[in-house]
């Protein structure tokens, strides 16, 4: 087991050497520039495609310059939790997890629909209820390498099959995409959302087979990138970009169904640009951008009612948007309950 310990703690070094930690108060983040509208991404897919197709939009619709800062969504509470009188970020990107525990906290400005014509325009599971709405809805299912297996995995208990030894790849439960992995592993071992203990034996089961432990999701790309892991749980636009760049990964529906993770985008109580930030969150809701953010290499799944799939989005999701609501939605008011006694329990897990 010595080789295992010592993989997954170079996967630590790994990622940060590929930037993948950007944004987590490793490095000192530069001070705002006064006139600046600072909005968080996530690391990876969401801000290269958001640099690119997004902000150009953004900065039409707000009138001023925009400052795009890379931040994972726990982080981005946290930080916001400790400055609520003078936010870091005047819009937040976040999954469900975060967003729940942030709303408690009173880290949102109420999202007034009347000043964000798009917001109507999206599908009635996404739009603004109080809060900011959802922008797209990310996919989980399994990537793998091709070429290394040539039998696409059906299941997520494929991981275990003695012929991946060392080459698996898990995210930390710390990221949405390393929590809800373990939730689908509970629901296949005769747990739930409020039982985790199948998932984490069988998870001790499958230590000899997991080459690396992803510190978040961008990281699961690098080992993908640098030939560490063959397999692994992961986001379907991340697999698709990363493909774009000529690496030989896949990614597959299980046959469990695909787990949804809605992302939402919300404007900072406390914000200095209350106008300019709704703005952006409405720029980012608009058909044509939504058009462009679904298509190749980034694959962002549209919430407008306006933007049909498209063909590579309607295939791995079954169909249209009524199909990709019939897959798994997780709870995560029950998850977040005893996320952090989770957590602990997993770092224990990974270092035996």
């Amino acid at each position: 087991m010595t080789i295992d310990i010592s993989r997954r703690s170079f996967v630590k070094t790994l990622a940060l050497g590929a930037g993948a930690v950007a944004g987590t108060g490793l490095f000192p983040s530069a001070s705002r520039a006064a006139g600046e509208l600072v909005a968080a991404t996530y690391p990876g897919a969401f801000e290269e495609s958001h640099r690119k197709i997004l902000l150009p939009a953004a900065r039409r619709a707000t009138g001023g310059e925009i400052v795009l800062t890379p931040v994972l969504g726990s982080e981005q509470v946290a930080k916001t939790a400790a400055a609520s009188s003078h936010p870091p970020y005047d819009v937040l990107l976040l999954d469900e997890g975060p967003m729940l525990e942030a709303i408690p906290r009173g880290l949102f400005a109420p999202f007034p629909v009347e000043k964000a014509p798009h917001d109507a325009e999206l599908g009635a599971p996404f739009r603004s209820r109080g809060f900011g709405p959802t922008v797209t809805v990310q996919l989980i299912g399994i990537a793998y390498n091709p070429k290394k297996i040539t039998t696409p995995p059906t299941s997520w208990l494929d991981l275990w099959k003695p012929e991946y030894k060392g080459r698996v790849g898990i995210p930390h439960m710390e990221s949405s995409l390393g929590t809800t992995f373990m939730v689908e592993v509970a629901k296949l071992k005769g747990g739930s959302e409020k039982n985790l203990a199948p998932a984490f034996a069988a998870l001790e089961d499958l230590l000899p087979n997991v080459g690396a432990v992803a510190p978040n999701p961008g990281a699961v790309g690098t080992l993908f990138q640098q030939g560490q892991i063959d397999i692994a749980p992961f986001y379907f636009n991340n697999t698709k970009l990363i493909a774009a760049k000529d690496v030989d990964v896949a990614f597959v529906r299980p046959e469990s169904g695909l787990v949804l993770v809605r992302t939402s985008m919300h404007v900072a109580k406390n914000t200095e640009m209350l106008d300019r930030a709704i703005a952006y969150v409405d720029a980012a809701l608009a058909a044509d951008v939504q058009e462009k953010l679904q298509a190749a290499p980034y694959y962002l799944v549209p919430t407008n009612a306006k933007t049909p799939f498209s063909a590579e989005i309607a295939e791995v999701v079954g169909g249209g948007a009524d199909a990709l609501l019939k897959n798994a939605i997780p709870d995560w008011a029950t998850i977040n309950a005893s996320r952090g006694d989770w957590l602990k329990e997993f770092a224990t897990v990974v270092r035996s």
